[in-house]
């Protein structure tokens, strides 16, 4: 989702989200912006930190619009017109933590670094809370389900009678991701399709964990697909027409070939099988209304949200997509939409087989290694930068790390986030030997730059 605003004092230590830090964080977004729109989830807590948001918001004068519960696309796409800001509470990392306040502008684009560093400078004002007449309104509003079902049915032709089996968690896609679906003529079956505060079937994210009955519906209801998704509307699951849980690298790459989209954004250490579906070059004789185009352009950059639609939004490319197969289209909005994703996936699946197209894509050999450095990382960067001039290469991406491009396969080397004295390596290629070799070059490189 957006970039999380996580400080207290308001703004040094991390700390789990409580009602008194969310009204912190109201004020402050509250000092740089004075129209902002707020939705939630269906988690238990977001109710109560949404209030406190609120009480925020409203102490400084700001104009409140409260959508209520609907998934983050949603009340992204509501929001370029009606307010400076968006406040999304909601999805916790894991069931029964406290909801979290996301923050993206009005486009839906989460808040980069350098926007809540702004936030934060503003909050140190000292200036007085506004007396009772200068305190905001609040407005409610109850549209932005039946606008963003109506904004998904107009997008997405009819499907042939796509059988889907849908999982939506009790989540607030619960609103309107089966009416979407039903109305663009899938054959729809739903579990977990009430949105409910108080019960979850399962944790709100998406893992493979997580679906074992929702795969086995799959397998007792031949020809169909699974769909489960994650409790704001961001991310989703896919289970093939044999119960296989799909991988996230593999969503997009489907996604891909349905679309024919001419410029993607994606991160330096996603699999090569999301470039080879840009370009076309797996998943023959796949069914698909959209033509194919000779020009591709692609962009690589650090695997988080921020990123990539900073990216995006700098070199106006149609998708972007991070490695954990979250998707954003730029035609909808900048917000990652797997309620939109969903329907796509359900529109392919009515005319071809997710399985046997799966089963045709190249098997792709993947390597990872690491080795420890604990000298100075700025003259090691200097080095390894210098040396991979040396290599014969296609291409060669530096931004978290680098990546090296070559004519079979990549290698990526890059500083581990949580353990900064591990240098992690990583190879892919569709022949295993290959991999083997351009793992032991780039391993060679790192230790002639140690």
């Amino acid at each position: 989702m957006a970039a999380m605003f996580e400080t207290n004092s308001i703004l040094t230590e991390k700390k789990e989200m409580s009602p008194e830090k969310a009204l912190l964080i109201g004020r402050a977004i509250g000092r740089s912006f004075k129209r902002v729109t707020i939705g939630t989830d269906a988690n238990p807590s977001s109710g109560m930190i949404k209030n406190s948001v609120m009480t925020g918001l409203l102490s400084v004068g700001v104009d409140v619009r409260d959508v209520g519960v609907a998934p983050a696309p949603a009340v992204a796409l509501s929001s370029p017109s009606h307010c400076d800001c968006v406040v999304m509470i909601g999805e916790p990392d894991e069931q029964g933590l406290i909801s979290r306040v996301d923050i993206m502008g009005p486009d839906g684009s989460a808040f980069s670094r350098e926007q809540i560093k702004q936030l934060m400078k503003a909050a140190e004002s000292e200036r007085r809370l506004p007396d009772y007449k200068g305190v905001g309104t609040l407005q409610y509003c109850d549209s932005v389900i039946s606008d963003y079902i109506h904004s998904a049915i107009e997008r997405h032709n009819k499907c042939d009678d796509s059988p889907v089996i849908l999982d939506c968690g009790c989540g607030c896609t619960s609103l309107c991701a089966p009416q979407i679906l039903a109305a663009l003529g899938a054959d729809l079956t739903t579990i977990n399709a009430q949105s409910d505060t108080k019960y979850s079937s399962r944790p709100p994210g998406v893992k493979e964990n997580d679906l074992s009955v929702l795969a086995g519906i799959v397998v007792s209801n031949a020809g169909s697909i699974g769909i489960a998704l994650n409790g704001n509307g961001t991310r989703l699951a896919l289970i093939d027409e044999g119960g296989n849980y799909v991988e996230p690298d593999r969503i997009i790459a489907l996604v891909l070939l349905y679309l024919k989209p001419t410029s993607l954004v994606i991160p330096v250490n996603i699999s090569a099988v999301v470039d080879d579906a840009l370009n076309n070059l797996i998943g023959e004789g796949i069914n698909t209304p959209h033509k194919a185009h000779s020009e591709h352009r692609i962009i690589r950059t650090d695997d988080d949200l921020e990123s990539v639609v900073r990216v995006m939004k700098e070199n106006n490319m149609n998708i972007g997509a991070l490695s954990d197969g979250t998707l954003i289209f730029s035609n909808i909005s900048m917000c990652p939409d797997a309620v939109n994703t969903a329907a796509i996936l359900t529109k392919m699946s009515g005319d071809n087989s997710i399985r046997n197209l799966l089963s045709s894509f190249p098997r792709y050999t993947v390597l990872k290694d690491f080795i420890r450095h604990t000298g100075n990382p700025d003259i090691f960067a200097k080095k390894l930068t210098e040396k991979l001039k040396e290599v014969d290469t296609e291409e060669i991406w530096q931004v978290d790390g680098w990546r090296v491009d070559m004519n079979y396969g990549w290698f990526t080397v890059s500083r581990n986030r949580s353990n900064p004295e591990r240098i992690d390596i990583t190879a892919e290629s569709k022949d295993r030997a290959y991999a083997v070799s351009m793992m032991e070059l780039a391993k060679e490189i790192v230790h002639n730059c140690v």
